[in-house]
């Protein structure tokens, strides 16, 4: 069973492994981060729900990886919490990335998914750490929903926060359903 990440780099490898599998018969269970996903590479793979035996290999790619430890950003396209079920569920995970995205200090704003009923609070929450934030919206200024139905909220940091304790906090406000940081073993690859 293979996890499939949401974005460029795991689009790539999944579809280039994908038609590997294709060549030599094969077409493996796949459980998918993201109906994009689902819907790129469905013609590789037999799509099914995360099962409880686990998951073998994910592939997945990052929006930022730190070079000093295993720190991960991941949520630039919304995707975050079904990722992260996936790699908990993951006996290996196989990250791929441009080079560009390795940093000695990683910058990118932390996504988090908030369901809508919290976002004031959650909102109130950062302001009283004084965070920045910013509602992740389209091209006309509408919120962007997850696939779950909740809102993306970009939090933003200085290069000297640390990282896991700002996740843990985040992580235990009301609403809040996950964050982007990713701390996990993975075998990384660039591309």
């Amino acid at each position: 069973v293979i996890g499939l990440g949401s974005g460029a780099a795991a689009y790539k490898v999944a579809s280039e492994l994908g038609r590997e599998f294709r060549k030599m018969g094969l077409k493996p269970n796949a459980v998918p981060s993201s109906s994009q996903i689902k819907f790129l590479v469905s013609e590789y793979y037999t799509m099914i729900e995360p099962p409880m035996a686990g998951i073998d290999i994910v592939i997945d790619g990052a929006d930022e990886v730190s070079s000093k430890n295993n720190y991960i950003i991941k949520g630039g396209g919304g995707a975050l919490t079904r990722e992260r079920i996936i790699w908990e569920m993951a006996r290996e995970r196989h990250v791929f990335i441009t080079s560009e995205k390795i940093r000695d200090k990683l910058t990118h704003p932390l996504p988090v998914e908030v369901i809508p009923f919290a976002v004031n609070l959650f909102q109130m929450k950062l302001n009283e750490l004084g965070l920045r934030w910013q509602i992740r919206v389209d091209k006309k200024g509408y919120p962007i929903f997850t696939e779950n139905g909740n809102i993306i909220v970009d939090v933003s940091y200085d290069d000297q926060a640390d990282l896991r304790s700002l996740y843990e906090k985040i992580k235990l406000m009301p609403g809040v359903l996950d964050a982007g940081l990713f701390i996990y073993d993975v075998s990384l690859h660039i591309i």
